[in-house]
């Protein structure tokens, strides 16, 4: 990281190495055993330039084993790192208020796992405290729009071969063509929908009790070039990643921090963005998806992890470039 730009002061690496084996042995008849692997290497650095500093930071890993870190990954790493942080120097505040936002593809997918993603978890719908409660068969998204839940992508951070009840971990439809199909099951919300389990009851540890949780959460890629949404979308902004997010379960009401991003100007992307929140609604988001890329990708992290009753999960998230009609977008006056 420092050779790469004299402007770089202070450097942090990180490296985790968890191998973590399970056997569930149930009331039920089911015995079964897995043995989860967990690596991840990030490098998080600070820059300094004309006494103004700025930071950033990027990990890869995942269901992984050592052998992942090459040298082509460690340099993926801090190029990624570096040049983020060096380009907050020239990042501008763009106005405030309503705006079309282009969700860029890859790890913005962590808005979709946070303000929709839980929402269709079975619990809070069991409980009535989702807005999808009562959703099950009804329109949801532009029939454009595919959410899928997968357990089953090889070296992604979520994937399980088995959930915490013994079940396998597969792929399960949650949205399909813009109608909801069906939440998160473990075996207790299973039973009370009448349904199978969908492989997704989860726990921390041994020391927790399983939940709905999700894994790999997606939107499946749509027909449009980025460029094409990109110039649809004329003035806004376009959202590289987010973090610090806030989310009310229920409403489904979310402020992301936006960490990396750019303005959108007459049809093209311009300076780089910073220091600003966008806000709203998950349902209402997901609505309001008007366009949806062909350039699907998966956060390849392994870093962090979905909080929810006090037990953490590795997750994995993804989508393409999105075209959301309209969000709050908080910046200059």
């Amino acid at each position: 990281c420092f050779s790469l730009s004299p402007l770089i002061v202070k450097v942090n690496a990180t490296f985790h190495d968890q191998q973590k084996r399970i056997m569930i042995v149930t009331s039920d008849g089911t015995k079964a055993e897995d043995l989860q692997p967990r690596d991840y290497l990030g490098a998080f650095v600070v820059a300094e330039k004309d006494g103004k500093r700025e930071q950033a930071g990027w990990n890869l890993g995942g269901r992984r084993d050592f052998s992942f870190f090459s040298p082509a990954v460690i340099d993926e790493i801090v190029q990624e790192s570096v040049k983020n942080a060096i380009k907050l120097f020239d990042a501008v505040q763009p106005p405030a208020g309503e705006m079309p936002v282009v969700l860029g593809p890859g790890v913005t997918g962590v808005l979709l796992h946070e303000a929709i993603g839980h929402g269709m978890e079975a619990d809070f719908n069991r409980k009535k405290i989702s807005t999808y409660a009562t959703m099950i068969g009804k329109k949801v998204a532009e029939p454009f729009v595919t959410i899928v839940d997968d357990g089953t992508i090889p070296n992604l951070n979520g994937s399980i071969n088995v959930d915490d009840e013994g079940t396998p971990g597969q792929k399960t439809v949650l949205v399909d063509k813009g109608i909801l199909k069906s939440y998160l099951h473990d075996k207790i919300s299973a039973k009370h929908y009448k349904v199978e389990p969908t492989g997704n009851g989860r726990r921390q540890s041994y020391q927790h009790y399983v939940i709905p949780r999700m894994r790999n959460t997606y939107m499946e890629a749509g027909s449009s070039a980025p460029e094409e949404i990109i110039k649809a979308a004329n003035n806004g902004i376009y959202v590289e990643n987010v973090a610090n997010g806030q989310v009310k379960i229920g409403e489904g009401d979310f402020a992301f921090y936006v960490s990396q991003g750019r303005m959108i100007e007459n049809g093209k992307l311009t300076s780089p963005i910073k220091d600003i929140n966008i806000m709203g609604n998950g349902p209402k988001m997901l609505q309001n998806i008007t366009m949806m890329g062909n350039d699907l990708e998966f956060f390849k992290g392994g870093g962090g992890a979905c909080g929810k009753d006090g037990q953490a999960a590795p997750v994995s998230f993804g989508q393409p470039t999105c075209l959301v009609k309209s969000l709050t977008v908080g910046g200059r006056r």
